[in-house]
């Protein structure tokens, strides 16, 4: 039973039934509880394994998902206590997920306050794909929108998600095919999009197309908020790791197969931090680079070296 609601989440995550790094997060969360509710592991050491298995399993259906990464982290720690029996590591299990989902809640709750506070009345917000993040911000900010230019998102229109959300929430909105971003930008007041993973340097990695629409708000000085968790900083890339891009199937694009054509389906892009004005948080609102030292200082990175590299055979593909 166990195996099927962990095979089923993967099946969702890859079809992207399941997106944003906010929502992956969620789902594997929700898969692990369940593997630990239903596990049949006899001792400690056969449940802590156990775990593991599954985290390898859930964490390779999205590689570039580093939120999704730090939960598991969080959890497979819990499993890994030394517990005197099943039951307590079970119980211990449990309680760190419980408790890992009330402060993620919290954590989005604070984002949306930080977020909503920094549009002005009136104003023209330009986003891009679907992040659940950024749709919690601008429903906090509500009336103070004029309207919402939201791009389709393709090739999967995840771009139609933020609008029907939106729209339903009294929010007016004017979706745009994706090569329109720099024609339309000139509107806008602001651009706000999430972002999937936050490296070292204070890039961030998001939905394809991000950096062209990041670049085309700077031409015309309209500034660019990333809206995110703390816990999609991605640690390895302190140490040279670099965030994997997906590459998402070729018959998203075009389903012929031609002589001679070839197509290339990145699902992410990087961003470099000189185009991304502030961070938005739940810790606060940041400059990229001083939200990444934020991270690497409390996080100890210099000293932990061997700790997170350990952790690179729980989402690379055998």
């Amino acid at each position: 039973m166990a195996a099927n609601k962990i095979e089923f989440t993967i099946k969702k995550i890859k079809n992207l039934k399941i997106q944003g790094s906010s929502r992956v997060r969620k789902a594997i969360v929700d898969a692990m509880e369940y593997g630990a509710e239903n596990s049949t592991a006899k001792t400690p050491i056969a449940f802590g394994r156990e775990m593991e298995k599954n985290a390898h399993a859930l964490l390779t259906a999205r590689p570039t998902e580093p939120e999704a990464r730090t939960a598991v982290r969080i959890i497979l720690k819990a499993a890994s206590h030394q517990a005197q029996t099943i039951a307590d590591a079970r119980e211990n299990v449990l309680r760190t997920i419980k408790n890992y989902e009330r402060d993620r809640e919290n954590a989005m709750k604070t984002i949306a306050e930080y977020g909503a506070n920094l549009i002005p009345k009136n104003s023209v917000v330009f986003t891009h794909c679907h992040s659940h993040t950024v749709e919690e911000i601008l429903k906090k900010a509500g009336k103070k929108i004029d309207y919402v230019i939201s791009t389709e998102t393709r090739p999967l229109f995840q771009g139609r998600i933020t609008a029907r959300a939106l729209t339903n929430a009294g929010i007016e909105v004017t979706q745009i095919v994706d090569s329109a971003a720099a024609c339309f930008m000139h509107k806008a007041d602001l651009l706000i999009t999430g972002c999937d993973a936050v490296l070292i340097d204070g890039s961030i990695v998001n939905k394809i197309g991000t950096r062209l629409i990041s670049l085309a708000a700077g031409k015309e000085d309209v500034p660019h908020y990333v809206a995110t968790s703390s816990h999609c900083f991605e640690p390895l890339s302190y140490f040279g790791f670099p965030e994997e891009i997906e590459e998402r199937p070729a018959s998203e694009i075009w389903e012929k197969k031609l002589k001679g054509l070839t197509i290339k389906n990145p699902a992410f892009d990087i961003t470099q931090a000189h185009f991304v004005k502030e961070i938005i948080t739940e810790k606060g609102v940041f400059a990229p680079q001083a939200f990444a030292m934020l991270m690497h200082n409390e996080l100890g990175l210099e000293h932990s070296k061997k700790e997170f590299m350990s952790l690179l055979r729980l989402w690379k593909k055998d």
